[in-house]
């Protein structure tokens, strides 16, 4: 049986929680500025944004990008709905790719699933392990590849390519050529159910990938 993971409450927690609450900021107010501060720092990036889910960052994100009805955006095969579900949201056309053994996005397979309607690739860090950007940054940096972007949105024209977001949810603590993820691309968004903790993701990862193998096998 894969153990789900509990949250850890404990009396530092607590305290933190009812001193939020008498503070009388319960959403925003100088606790989200500072944990926002923290994860910039401790990313390496520049800007943070608190909200309240992935979903809900990831989503914002592609609305801020000018993604709509008639675009397409690249999900892998193997995530949660959610990943999928804030592109069906702005009307744009979900585009599957298939994964490797480790259930990353299969990099080789993405270059032929690109067409002029192509606005976003959304790669996912599944168990905390993350994949290779740099091989999918040499992707869409291609000149053949920019030259097929076509451009529908004022940040879009800026960026002047397919933007890469990163669905980080479970690999918040990773590393990627010795840095902490979160600046690798143009956006990376975190979350911090429960459940993501880096540790657990991968424990239950290998213990998931073993029990899929034995079942394959």
């Amino acid at each position: 049986m894969i153990p789900f993971s509990p949250p850890r409450i404990d009396d530092k927690i607590v305290n933190e929680v009812a001193d939020a609450l008498r503070s009388g900021w319960i959403t925003t107010g100088p606790k989200t500025k500072l944990f926002e501060k923290k994860i910039a720092n401790y990313c390496n990036v520049s800007n943070v944004l608190a909200v309240n889910s992935w979903t809900a960052g990831a989503e914002l994100l592609l609305y801020w990008f000018g993604i709509k009805k008639g675009d397409e955006v690249i999900v892998p095969v193997y995530t949660y709905c959610a990943s999928a579900n804030i592109v069906v949201h702005r009307g744009a056309k979900v585009i599957m790719v298939d994964v490797t053994s480790d259930f990353g996005i299969d990099i080789s397979k993405i270059e032929k699933h690109i067409t002029s309607k192509t606005k976003a690739i959304i790669p996912v860090d599944v168990g905390g392990l993350p994949i290779q950007y740099d091989e999918l940054k040499a992707i869409i940096n291609k000149p053949e590849i920019k030259e097929k972007f076509n451009p529908q949105s004022e940040n879009q024209k800026e960026l002047g390519r397919i933007m890469i977001l990163s669905d980080a949810a479970h690999s918040f603590g990773a590393k990627y050529n010795g840095l902490n993820v979160g600046a690798e691309v143009d956006f990376t968004v975190f979350s911090f159910h429960a459940v993501k903790k880096r540790l657990n993701c991968i424990e239950r990862y290998q213990q998931v990938r073993s029990a899929w193998l034995a079942i394959y096998i």
